[in-house]
């Protein structure tokens, strides 16, 4: 029996590290940034570094990486890309035996440009046709970022979930956000986790932005989900489960210093899930999504930080302080 089983779509990243002299950041009103380049002319970076990437994708490694036994369902290119991120999912140690090989198409394909530790990123997205394919049985899901036509594999998804009575995580990627939750009512009803940030949050309810986290935890577990876990960036993340109400802020940058920011929130997702699959309290599970986070942001790109279990317990035993608190209300 597999331990999860991640389903989304797996991409291949380029990421393009930029510098000040190459690119000029202006501040506008209500602290929005640009980057601006000087239309046609030739922009040098200061690296390039090519490995593949997505949500699902991020989980299924970190999971590996994590000691458990670890399977994606996910669509690839007939094309070059496809072949290395096949590759690259046999070295990690995740199974294989799901990633359909759509003959006749590229992959999935994103360019990072990383200035000053955050990431915008140009997406080129295949339209995929998805049919949920005949899985083993697994004790978690997680459902991540899939493309338009996501909708398809709902109903054999909700009905694998009950034959195994597998538990599932789901993190909503963009179109599983405009989808809205009275769409997948029955999909949330069972979700063992639900993890979103504040932005997505707010957006998911329909409410205006608001630092009151205990209103948008309570009100996302009444959509169903048991755990919701709600992050704030570099101002930590919450979480319930209606009983608990936990906060974690973040390891300080001078002891974790940002490089690049790409896949901060699926690695904490992932560690938060593993110690909760553990039998972890939330506040743990919530440390242990803080400690792989950390490690990821000082990396280049979402997988090259993501921890085994013995670097996330060396990661915490050298930050005794990094403690849950309740949240007041």
């Amino acid at each position: 029996m597999l331990d999860f089983l991640s389903i989304g779509d797996t991409m291949h990243d380029v990421f393009l590290e930029m510098t000040d002299e190459t690119a000029h950041l202006h501040r506008f009103e209500k602290e929005a940034q640009e980057i601006c380049f000087t239309f046609a002319d030739k922009i040098p970076v200061k690296s390039k570094k090519g490995m593949i990437g997505g949500n699902s994708a991020n989980a299924a490694v970190g999971f590996a990486r994590l000691g458990f036994k670890s399977a994606i369902y996910t669509h690839v290119g007939d094309d070059t890309y496809g072949e290395q991120i096949i590759a690259d999912f046999k070295r990690e140690g995740v199974a294989d035996d799901y990633i359909v090989v759509d003959r006749g198409l590229e992959s999935n394909f994103n360019t990072v440009i990383n200035l000053h530790g955050e990431r915008t990123i140009l997406i080129y997205h295949v339209h995929r046709h998805f049919v949920l394919p005949k899985l083993k049985p697994a004790k978690w899901v997680y459902l991540s970022s899939m493309g338009e036509g996501w909708d398809a594999i709902l109903p054999d998804l909700l009905a694998y979930l009950d034959t195994y009575n597998a538990k599932l995580v789901y993190q909503p990627g963009t179109f599983q956000l405009r989808y809205g939750a009275e769409k997948t009512r029955e999909l949330l009803k069972r979700t063992e986790f639900f993890a979103v940030n504040k932005e997505e949050a707010e957006l998911y309810l329909g409410v205006e932005p608001t630092s009151d986290f205990r209103k948008l935890l309570d009100g996302l577990r009444a959509l169903g989900p048991k755990t919701v876990l709600v992050s704030d960036g570099p101002k930590g993340a919450y979480a319930s489960d209606g009983t608990e109400y936990q906060y974690l802020g973040i390891i300080p940058p001078d002891e974790a210093p940002r490089r690049e920011a790409t896949g901060a929130g699926d690695s904490f997702t992932t560690a938060f899930s593993a110690a909760r699959s553990l039998g972890m309290t939330i506040g743990e599970a919530l440390r242990w999504g803080q400690a792989q986070s950390s490690s990821v942001i000082q990396q280049v790109g979402p997988q090259a930080g993501l921890c085994t279990r013995e670097q996330i317990d060396a990661i915490l035993a050298a930050h005794p302080a990094l403690q849950p608190s309740q949240i007041p209300g």
